[in-house]
């Protein structure tokens, strides 16, 4: 039964107050343990704990503690008034304590509000769940508040929805659970990176990254070294990956300027706020759990086998021939004179006999050779509790998973841990400490080609007749016909290690000196080495060519915050409530690298570990940066009879990246609020609608990822050589000053509804912006004689309007079952508003295009043999695509496009015989025109279930892998390439397609072949599938120290229906991508 599981979930929260803080109290310095060992009652007994009393009327009490609906809560806290010790309730929710009748008793129990009640025996007590919904506190800038007092648009996410098995980071199960949110993730490499965007991305230059608030502290992005070596490319990782999920409390997105402009130059592109668990009041809890996940890959490059491919290697070749020599049907020779007098004297000669074809073996296949099935394991250990005046935390995790491509991985430990203390009722201290480490195993990946080809690239095209090592020579061959290519299997001894080190912490104290008064002190640092060692040894193809190549990459990255606030909060006769912020802040900014390199190694065997042992080219570099950000910040949020809102902010900052002229920006915002459903001519309504709230809010924000644009730039290098052979080193400008450049600033307008249903049964916001991006960051171009140039300067503008819902509903909720499902949507354009003034468009730009558009020719058609070539494509060919002749140039009486007075090519909008820019088109945006998620939590007794949806809609792109390798045979012809099995549905003569062009489309021309291979690329993923029992606490009632086990199976990437051809329309961003995999996972979480 429903009410049994909640037993359990409860008595699985509160098993409180048992570890000494001796060691967590240390930063502190002056805090000590509030209890001994002896004063803490066992879980599941009515054992007492008492302070000596000199009370004569003191005696046993005894009570029960239930929820609203009658069940016994298992775990409550019972605590004396002014005593700091107490009891629990046991399996049935009864307590006794020694207590004098009339005292005042506090009963807690997480989830719960707490209730204090005079003490009599055989009392009573019932604890109603914490407030759900639209009374739910959220965090904001600076604070938090009840969602039903917002007046901003933020939307908030639960950690018990991130923290889902198999994940690397809470950021990576985002995607579609906050309306308004792009997650994307750019590559499913172990840990890999997430493009996170709020509301769209509206910047062309500077970053459209939102920033990152962990527990009050604005911490760096960072990734790992990417190093001078660009074939040596390790990937990208998450933001959030040094954070271990379980221990996130809540994530919540602010989107609107009202929410964001508290946070000032930085905030232009939204903020997500991260909230970790901390410390609670009541017996120790401990909580262990341990996922296993194994990832099977699933998503296949279909390449050609050995057989099939020297069958296509046969057609193609001869294709190519026929091509080359000008053949019928692709040009007026016959054979016979073909044969008779080839293009420069090339005979053509059949690649393999049929009888070879016929014994053909398996061949190599490249890419099983580089794959695996991989798995993840985690362990997590935490411990909660605390008394009144004292809580704390700490939680252990290990992560690690190997991937799916060989050598790919990433394991991670973390220990945090946080107290807070109160003392003398007046102040309060704490600190928050996170250690993370992650060590990186990379392998080769990225979109270059030929010899910087990633390993996968590599595996997908080299051909299946190429061994992968041969033991005669003991060397690993590559293709003979293009010695450029790495061969695939050797990459994999490459060593690639990355390490991030990484230390975030702060430290607060907290003073009430009055009532409504809070002064607080913040000082935090954000400090990570990041280091990365590379070598590629003698036996990969420029390992050999350079005998040995090491690099060796170290970055520290640290970041200081110094910050002071002081908050009021008053009501004035019952219907005034004020709150009044005010603080300023501190940011330093420092980042020192370093780099080293060597080759020409006698061996191998020393790796990077020994770099001054090469006597090839050394090489050294360093660099240092320090910036800094001073700030002041205020807001007022004033509410009347609890139905009409005011909120207004203001914030300066003053950043030594900006330019001179421009040293100090100042970011308001205002909003309005009204609870139109307090109205009393609204209670006849009340029956059904519970609460209606309309928001209006304006703000400014800035966008201060500007890098140095702002200052001159000079580097040194060898200016020449001198007659002796040395070299003169000089110094040289790189950018030119600019001392008026400043940050970009968004103006946004929005408007929001929010509405309660059915007692809040169904939850609904709606919101509508519009924002406009000004002094964009672009480079302006100089008069062509200067040395440089190009300045940046602050030029143009984007625009952007949007709309967004979401939707929590209850559906089903009784005794025993319980079904909840969130839905969000989000739809969103980016277009530009004001270009710059010396734009020099293409024919097919318009000033209000798209920010990331789509632009192509329309491809009608293949042509096939005895059609007449059309008159504006005199020289395709049968096979080749038709393009449509959409558009000409307006031309005078010589034939010369002619211009309007803005200097802009005049169209005529008709046909004009030719394939030119004119007739290309905007056939739509790189964005998604919507996108959706989905949650459903059922539960029922001791089970529960879950699934999560979320998919992007109105979507087009092309496959990167088929368009390198999936168009035709003639890199196989000429190449030796490998090809995906698309290519056996060319056109040739004998298959004359209407799909699939022949393998020379655009090879003599530049008609190229338009929106041909652009695909519907629209998808719904089921991201996440689970299903999780609990064991009933009658079989855990002999256990003394056991109050909960809860088991659980679970899937990720279970399946991603869509029209798309590719591995994945989300993964895909380029040229053979890393796969995605599918994860099934199984774990167990024990509560102590």
């Amino acid at each position: 039964m429903l009410k049994k599981r909640r037993q359990e979930t409860r008595r699985g929260h509160m098993m409180h107050r048992s570890l000494s803080t001796l060691l967590l109290l240390a930063p502190l310095g002056m805090l000590a343990s509030p209890f001994t060992p002896n004063q803490v009652a066992n879980v599941g007994t009515i054992s007492t704990m008492q302070q000596q009393s000199s009370k004569v009327n003191q005696r046993t009490l005894t009570g029960t503690v239930t929820d609203e609906h009658g069940e016994p809560i298992v775990g409550a806290t019972v605590i004396e008034r002014g005593k700091k010790t107490g009891t629990i309730t046991n399996a049935d929710g009864v307590f006794s304590i020694a207590s004098a009748p009339g005292s005042m008793l506090t009963i807690s129990y997480v989830g719960f509000s707490s209730q204090t009640v005079k003490a009599h025996n055989g009392m009573r007590i019932t604890l109603a769940e914490e407030a759900k919904g639209l009374d739910e506190v959220v965090v904001v800038g600076y604070g938090t508040m009840k969602k039903r007092d917002l007046t901003g648009a933020v939307s908030s996410v639960k950690g018990t929805d991130l923290a889902v098995a198999g994940v690397a980071s809470a950021a990576h199960m985002l995607a579609g659970k906050a309306a308004g949110l792009y997650v994307r993730q750019n590559s499913a490499q172990p840990g890999g990176g997430l493009d996170i965007l709020i509301r769209g991305a509206g910047s062309v230059n500077a970053s459209n990254e939102p920033l990152y608030i962990v527990d009050g502290f604005p911490i760096a992005k960072l990734d790992q070294q990417k190093g001078g070596n660009d074939r040596m490319d390790p990937g990208t990782q998450g933001v959030l990956n040094f954070l271990n999920p379980n221990d996130v409390e809540s994530i919540e997105v602010l989107k609107d300027a009202s929410a964001t402009a508290i946070y000032g130059a930085r905030a232009a592109n939204g903020v997500v706020i991260v909230t970790t668990k901390r410390g609670r009041e009541g017996k120790a809890v401990v909580n262990y759990s341990y996922n296993y996940s194994y990832q099977h890959y699933s998503d296949k490059y279909d390449v050609l086998s050995l057989r099939d491919w020297m069958i296509e290697k046969n057609k193609s070749s001869w294709e190519y021939w026929i091509w080359e020599n000008e053949v019928g049907p692709w040009g007026t020779k016959t054979l016979e004179a073909a044969l008779a007098a080839p293009k420069g004297g090339l005979a053509y000669t059949r690649p393999y006999t049929d009888a070879q074809i016929a014994t053909a073996g398996e061949g190599t296949d490249w890419v099983g050779l580089i794959t695996r099935n991989g798995h993840v394991q985690e362990h997590n250990l935490s411990i909660q509790g605390g008394s009144k005046d004292t809580q704390y935390m700490i939680s252990l995790n290990y992560y690690d998973n190997k991937g799916i491509i060989r050598n790919s991985g990433m394991s991670r430990y973390t220990l945090k841990s946080n107290i807070d203390q109160r003392f003398l009722n007046v102040f309060k201290a704490g600190v928050n400490l996170t250690l993370t480490r992650i060590d990186n195993d990379n392998t080769q990946l990225g979109s270059a080609q030929y010899e910087k080809s990633g390993i996968i690239r590599s595996a997908v095209q080299m051909g299946p007749n190429i061994l992968a090592y041969d033991p005669a020579t003991g060397t690993y061959p590559v293709n003979p016909l293009l010695g450029t290519q790495p061969n695939p299997y050797s990459l994999l001894n490459n060593i690639d290690k990355g390490r991030t080190d990484r230390f975030l912490g702060n430290i607060y104290v907290e003073a009430r000196p009055i009532d409504g008064l809070t002064l607080r002190v913040n000082a935090g640092l954000d400090r990570a080495n990041i280091s990365r060692k590379t070598y590629e040894p003698k036996s990969t193809l420029y390992g050999r060519n350079l005998q040995g190549n090491a690099d060796i990459y170290t970055r520290d990255n640290n970041q200081y915050l110094l910050e002071a606030t002081a908050t009021y909060a008053k009501t004035f006769k019952d219907i005034h409530k004020v709150n009044l912020l005010a603080g300023t802040s501190y940011e330093q900014f420092n980042v020192e690298s370093v780099n080293s390199g060597n080759n020409n190694f006698l061996l191998d065997g020393f790796g990077y570990n020994n770099l001054n042992a090469g006597t090839g080219t050394k090489r050294v570099g360093s660099g240092f940066s320090k910036n800094k950000m001073e700030s002041y910040f205020f807001r007022v949020n004033y509410i009347l009879k609890d139905r009409y809102y005011l909120t207004g902010t203001l914030r300066a900052d003053g950043a030594s990246v900006f330019a001179k002229n421009h040293k100090w920006g100042y970011f308001p915002s205002a909003a309005l609020g009204w609870t139109f459903s307090e109205e009393p001519f609204m209670k006849s309504l009340a029956s059904w609608l519970t609460m209606g709230k309309l928001r209006l809010s304006w703000g400014q924000t800035g966008n201060s990822d500007i890098g140095a644009n702002a200052f001159a730039s000079y580097y040194a290098q060898p200016a020449y050589n001198r007659g002796d052979g040395t070299k003169l080193i000089g110094v040289f400008q790189g950018k030119l000053e600019n001392p008026n450049l400043k940050w970009e600033t968004t103006t946004e307008w929005n408007l929001g509804m929010d509405f309660g249903f059915l007692d809040n049964r169904i939850l609904a916001s709606v919101e509508f912006y519009h924002r406009v991006i000004s002094d964009l960051l672009n480079y302006k171009p100089l008069n062509f004689y200067h040395d440089i140039s190009q300045v940046m300067a602050n030029i143009g503008k984007t625009q952007s309007t949007g709309l967004e819902l979401t939707l929590n509903t209850t559906n089903v909720s009784t005794r025993d079952f319980k079904w909840t499902t969130n839905l969000t949507f989000t739809t969103y354009k980016d277009r530009w508003k004001e270009r710059t003034p010396d734009w020099k468009p293409a024919v097919y730009e318009k000033a209000d295009d798209p920010i990331r558009p789509i632009y192509a020719r329309r491809a009608d058609h293949i042509l096939q043999i005895g059609e007449a070539a059309p008159a504006a494509q005199p020289d395709l060919r049968p096979g080749e695509l038709v393009i449509k002749d959409l558009n000409g140039y307006k031309r005078d009486s010589n034939g010369q496009p002619m211009v309007d007075e803005n200097g802009r090519f005049i169209l005529t909008g008709a046909p004009d015989g030719k394939i030119d820019d004119a007739d290309t088109e905007l056939i739509g945006s790189q964005d998604p025109g919507w996108m959706a998620g989905m949650v459903n939590t059922l539960t029922y007794k001791d089970f529960d279930f879950s699934f999560q949806l979320n998919g992007m809609f109105d979507r087009r792109m092309e496959d990167p892998t088929e368009m390198t390798y999936g168009l035709g045979g003639g890199d196989v012809a000429r190449y030796g390439y490998n090809a995906l099995s698309i290519i056996k549905k060319r056109w040739t003569w004998d298959n004359p397609s209407t799909k699939y062009p022949c393998s020379f489309n655009g090879w003599n021309n530049t008609y190229t072949h338009g929106d041909w291979y652009y695909q519907k690329a629209w998808f719904v993923r089921l991201s996440n599938i689970t299903l999780g029992w609990s064991m009933p606490k009658a079989w855990l009632t002999k256990t003394k120290y056991i109050s909960r086990v809860h088991l659980s199976l679970s899937a990720s990437n279970l399946f991603c229906m869509t029209p798309y051809k590719g591995l994945d329309p989300e993964t895909d961003y380029y040229t053979a991508a890393y796969p995605n995999a599918r994860t099934y996972s199984l774990g167990v979480n024990i509560t102590f």
